[in-house]
C-alpha cells in the first residue's frame, strides 16, 4: 500500500509541476515583430522578424552608416536559430554596408543579444511593442506623480 501512495503522490507532483511551467513555445510568433536596442558608443540596432521565418537586420555602429543583412530564422523552443545570413548589397545612397556575420542569442526576460564582431560590439534588443507598453506605464505613473505634487 505504501508503494501505491508514493507512486500517486509522485505522479500528482509531476503533473502539478507541468501545470505551473508551460512548455517552451516553438511558434514563430514568439520572436516575430520589431526589435530595437542600443549598445556602447551610440550603437543602435533594429531587427524585424516576420512569421514566415525571414528578417531584416540593421546596425548603426555610431557613425550614421548601416550594416545590414537579411536573415532566415526559426524558433527552436524559445531560442532564436539564425539559419542563413544574406548580406545586404552596398548602397551609397542609403549608406548601407553588407553585414556577413553576427550572432543572435536569446537573453533574459524576452530580450535578444546581438554581437557582430570580436571588438565586443553588442546590442541588447527588446521588442518594440514591449518597450511601448513599459513607456506608457511609466508615463502614466509620472503624470500621476506630477499631478499629486502640484496638488500639494
Amino acid at each position: 500500500m505504501r508503494y501505491v501512495i508514493v507512486f500517486v503522490v509522485f505522479f500528482v507532483c509531476v503533473e502539478v509541476a507541468n501545470a505551473l511551467t508551460p512548455l517552451p513555445d516553438s511558434s514563430p510568433g514568439f520572436f516575430s515583430g520589431e526589435w530595437a536596442g542600443t549598445g556602447e558608443h551610440g550603437v543602435y540596432c533594429y531587427l524585424k522578424m516576420s512569421n514566415d521565418g525571414r528578417g531584416l537586420l540593421l546596425i548603426d555602429s555610431g557613425a550614421g552608416d548601416w550594416l545590414g543583412a537579411r536573415i532566415h530564422w526559426r524558433n527552436r523552443q524559445q531560442s532564436v536559430d539564425v539559419e542563413k545570413i544574406i548580406p545586404l548589397p552596398t548602397s551609397s545612397q542609403l549608406r548601407i554596408m553588407p553585414l556577413g556575420q553576427f550572432t543572435l542569442s536569446t537573453g533574459f526576460n524576452q530580450s535578444l543579444k546581438l554581437n557582430w564582431n570580436s571588438h565586443s560590439n553588442e546590442c541588447n534588443l527588446q521588442k518594440i511593442e514591449t518597450t511601448k507598453n513599459h513607456l506608457a506605464r511609466a508615463r502614466n505613473v509620472m503624470n500621476k506623480l506630477q499631478s499629486s505634487k502640484s496638488a500639494q
